[in-house]
């Protein structure tokens, strides 16, 4: 077993709406889903070989392969109030105005990725230099990975509520994000979205407590800072 370490930085302001809420308050985790995740580097694979299979390939070893987070070292959030261009309903056929709430962070750092395999490290260090975004499509990225035979420092990385000591120093003032993580029983067809018919659900809904607290707020802006959990 080795750890691919994968390093992701971000070229202006990053922003993944979180599950459940609507597009018109659009707030962002600090973070994207383990999902986004493993499905980032699945979509690369399909299209750096313009070939399904070899993603489906990628997903079945990194679909349950173990994976951690760790967030910069700051990140500031921002929340904005825009104006808005929607389709508009038919008959008519231009846009229409409409006004929303989206979230925006802004990393110092990079955003760094671990997943620990048993076989074809190699491609994935490879797949993380074909990202190019994550969340938004504004979300512009570069990635870079290598193969380490250490482990990531867990105090640093986020955490599940329940792998935690339930005390001040673990929760108090840390953000806390619901993230979407694929089943283990999930199949590609039923991650695929270009497969019709997909009745049951792949994704799962859970809970992470990042190793980050807050060091300043305004108005519209909060800064966070980095913070080992105690374990």
């Amino acid at each position: 077993m080795a750890w691919v370490w994968g390093q992701l930085d971000f070229a202006g302001l990053y922003s993944y709406r979180m599950p459940n809420l609507s597009p018109s308050y659009a707030l962002t985790a600090l973070i994207p889903s383990p999902a986004a995740l493993r499905l980032a580097l699945v979509d690369a694979a399909i299209k750096s070989r313009g070939n399904v299979a070899y993603g489906e390939e990628i997903f079945e070893i990194i679909k349950t392969a173990e994976l951690e987070i760790e967030p910069p070292e700051r990140v500031a959030v921002l929340k904005f109030f825009i104006k808005r261009l929607k389709p508009a309903k038919p008959p008519k056929t231009e846009f229409e105005e409409s006004f929303g709430i989206r979230e925006y962070c802004h990393f110092l750092g990079p955003l760094k990725v671990y997943f620990k395999l048993s076989k074809r490290e190699d491609e994935i260090v490879h797949l993380f230099t074909l990202l190019r975004r994550l969340g938004t499509t504004d979300s512009l990225m570069r990635g870079l990975g290598k193969i380490e035979d250490k482990e990531p420092v867990q105090s640093f990385t986020c955490k599940e509520t329940t792998a935690l000591k339930p005390d001040v120093s673990n929760l108090a003032r840390r953000p806390v994000s619901t993230l979407n993580e694929i089943r283990a029983d999930a199949t590609f067809s039923q991650v695929n979205p270009y497969m019709k018919g997909r009745k049951t659900n792949p994704y799962v809904q859970k809970i992470f407590v990042l190793p980050l607290i807050e060091e300043r707020r305004g108005e519209n802006w909060v800064i966070y800072k980095k913070h080992p959990f105690t374990l």
